[in-house]
């Protein structure tokens, strides 16, 4: 224990003048996920973190999860393999709490048992323009399910000039029989500063094999992904986006105790996923836009028994969103923005599953249901912005099918007193969740409740950041939120019921310092407390402190260097096999990364995961993969 708090005072100490935003970006940085329109990221109210495509190419990193694990607020929870469920948890909230959305079209199934996850391990970063990730309560502008936060991630775009073809080639090594392997590439178009009005297009596709890098896990994807910007005449523009993957993993179960402790036996998962996402802009200055968001999933799942307690089960299920908005903007005048919009989302569940109990239990107890509901809402947001000062106003109602309305407000302020270095930015605000396909339409044997209650949160954060030097930049941002009507299985009932409450709080920081102009070093820290306030019982994977450093160095002109650090505290965790055990231990890692650049068109790209090949455990019995080695090479010929 108290080499733990030395850490957490070390890390602190570290990051003590840091803010829950990244440095001040560039004043053409931009983002769209907290607010109806686009705004500077300078001025964000909310605590927002954009993560670019220089930043991803320069990481090496294969997937999303990879980029969130140096995000401040955010832990990247996981069995350690690729072929496993791997979710995002913002500010100590459960992984269904995070709200992630691909290019406008949200992504959460309501058909997972653990409720509307996002298994993020499907999304490779060879797809990724930009990510935008926003912590606190975001039911304003969405609606519903982000409780904690939100994850949005952008395909990639066309490059200026003509056809652009990218393609990277991949191969690695894992301990023992290791293989890590992939293939990505793209081709866009772009007219040479748009003067000729034609539109742009990107189209790229993404094949991935990872097999034993642990034990005996598996994963294969293939993907495709592609998007059109089109002008239509001047006063129009029609964007599209698309994305289609077909996966399958093998892993080990939740709760088995994984490779070390449990049986053996792999849970194996295929995944279907299809995505469009549609935004039609028109009228002067683009004031009103019209969206169209579609995602399907189909999941096939076959998992084994772990005794004493969970039988083996068998799920195939398909769901099913689409959603149609419109949004315009009302009203403005000088420093002042009125916008408003309304929406109407229908989803679709459809499940067949099968749960193996034995004879004398029962035998084989089927889980089928199919279930359907509409959720309509409307929206409003004021933005005040006088250069210093800017107020935001924002209030969501959504009616969902069965349940009562819910009000979901939101305010921010961003402040820089006297124009100088400093910024105090603030925000409140309140979000609603309605209740997992799983746990409202599943048959009573396996304790469905129609009459579940929509789960809320409220809460806010305080934060200052300051640039201290022309090089250094730096913050700190403290965070409250609590968490009602949380949903439970209560054995006695043998039911799904409403009754959790949990409260989090913590303080976030980030610091940036750039002595030279070839060497860039960011770090960033997260102290965090969560609390169940009704059973008081210890809460799964939820540590203490979660931080991390990343350092660039351009050595020569033609070699780009990396070396990212990742801390991670203590944290309880439940296994059925090891009753004995329920922590588990702190963990460092460290990865390096290098780019060589053989010649204009060329370039060579290696990365190692684990440097120090440290033996650690994401969960009880579930250990991490050892030092593993990628190799790369990049092309991508210059206009």
């Amino acid at each position: 224990m108290t080499t733990n708090w030395l850490r957490l005072a070390v890390v602190l100490l570290c990051v003590a003048p840091a803010v829950a935003q990244e440095p001040p970006p560039p004043a053409n940085t931009f983002y769209e996920t907290a607010t109806v329109r686009e705004r500077p990221l300078d001025s964000a109210t909310a605590s927002v973190t954009v993560i670019d495509r220089d930043t991803i190419e320069a990481s090496g990193a294969r997937t999303v999860a990879e980029l969130l694990r140096l995000t401040p607020g955010v832990d990247v929870t996981t069995n350690g393999t690729r072929g496993g469920f791997t979710t995002a948890q913002i500010r100590g909230g459960d992984p269904n709490f995070t709200l992630v959305l691909l290019d406008g079209v949200p992504l959460n199934d309501p058909t997972y048992q653990v409720g509307d996850a996002f298994d993020l391990e499907g999304l490779s970063t060879a797809a990724i323009e930009r990510i935008e990730i926003v912590r606190g309560p975001l039911s304003a502008v969405y609606g519903s399910t982000g409780l904690a936060g939100a994850i949005h991630i952008f395909t990639r775009e066309g490059k200026p000039g003509a056809i652009s073809p990218e393609v990277e080639v991949l191969g690695g090594n894992g301990r023992l029989r290791g293989t890590d392997a992939s293939l990505s590439g793209g081709l866009g178009r772009s007219p040479k500063s748009g003067s000729d009005g034609r539109g742009t297009w990107f189209l790229g596709l993404s094949s991935e094999q990872q097999e034993h890098l642990v034990a005996e896990e598996r994963f294969r994807q293939f993907s495709v992904f592609g998007n059109l910007n089109l002008p239509l005449g001047e006063r129009a523009r029609l964007l599209l986006r698309t994305r289609h993957a077909d996966w399958e993993g093998d892993d080990y179960p939740d709760a088995s105790g994984g490779p070390i402790y449990g049986s053996g036996l792999l849970r194996h998962s295929d995944h279907k996923e299809s995505s469009l996402g549609g935004e039609l802009d028109f009228g002067p200055d683009a004031r009103h836009r019209l969206t169209f968001a579609a995602y399907r999933h189909d999941l096939d799942t076959d998992s084994p028994a772990v005794p004493p307690q969970v039988p083996r089960s068998r799920q195939q299920s398909v769901y099913t969103t689409t959603r149609l908005g419109w949004s315009s903007l009302l009203w403005a005048a000088k420093g002042l923005q009125w916008t408003g919009g309304v929406d109407v989302t229908r989803e679709q569940g459809d499940n067949d599953s099968v749960l193996f109990l034995p004879p004398f239990l029962g035998g084989a107890v089927p889980g089928d249901y199919r279930i359907t509901r509409t959720l309509p809402g409307a929206y409003s947001e004021l933005v005040a912005d006088r250069g210093t000062l800017a107020l935001e106003f924002g209030l969501r109602v959504d009616k969902p099918e069965g349940a009562d309305a819910q009000w979901s407000p939101r305010a921010g302020l961003s402040w820089r007193p006297l124009d100088g270095p400093a910024r105090i930015h603030a925000s409140v605000g309140r979000a609603f969740k309605l209740p997992s396909f799983f746990a409202l339409a599943s048959p009573p044997a396996l304790g469905g409740n129609p009459d579940l209650k929509p789960e809320t949160s409220y809460g806010g954060d305080l934060g200052v950041d300051w640039r201290l030097t022309s090089r250094a930049n730096a913050g700190v941002t403290a965070f409250w939120q609590r968490y009602d009507n949380l949903i439970d299985f209560d054995f006695q009932q043998f039911l799904h019921v409403n009754r959790s409450a949990v409260e989090a709080r913590g303080i976030e920081g980030t610091v940036a310092f750039r002595p030279h102009d070839r060497l860039s070093v960011e770090a960033n820290g997260t102290w965090q407390e969560v609390e169940d306030l009704t059973d008081h019982v210890h809460l799964r994977h939820r540590p203490k402190w979660i931080g991390g450093a990343r350092v660039r160095w351009r050595a020569l002109e033609r070699l780009d260097l990396e070396l990212d650090a990742q801390g991670v505290s203590q944290s309880f965790d439940e296994q059925i096999p090891v009753p004995d055990r329920d922590t588990v231990a702190g963990y460092g890692l460290v990865a390096l990364r290098a780019a060589w650049r053989l010649a204009s068109d060329w370039q060579l790209r290696a990365r190692v995961d684990n440097l120090a090949d440290r033996r650690y455990e994401t969960l009880i019995g579930f250990p991490g993969p050892c030092r593993t080695l990628r190799l790369g090479l990049h092309w991508s010929p210059k206009r």
